[in-house]
């Protein structure tokens, strides 16, 4: 499970991907893998920062009159970008 939605993430900081597509591509692979329980395969460090960027991925809009809780695509490639270096 984690080999496709982690590549995903390290694709859209490497900026092979829009914000837009990644964040639908990822919250789509996640639940999906997540309903097929196929989280319970991974290390608990793992599943907690795939977690962790699924909810980014969620508070992702694009729109300028985003909440402040929200995020624009800069701040959710450069938070992303964190917790991937958090897990090598």
């Amino acid at each position: 499970m984690s080999l496709t939605v982690l590549s995903l993430a390290k694709s859209f900081v490497m900026e092979r991907l829009s914000a837009d597509q990644f964040s639908d591509a990822y919250m789509e692979i996640w639940k999906f893998e997540r309903d097929s329980n196929l989280f319970q395969k991974d290390e608990a460090k793992l599943n907690g920062c795939l977690s962790s960027i699924f909810c980014l991925a969620d508070l992702y809009n694009p729109e300028s009159d985003r909440e402040e809780y929200e995020l624009d695509e800069k701040q959710l490639r450069n938070k992303i970008s964190e917790l991937i270096s958090d897990l090598e």
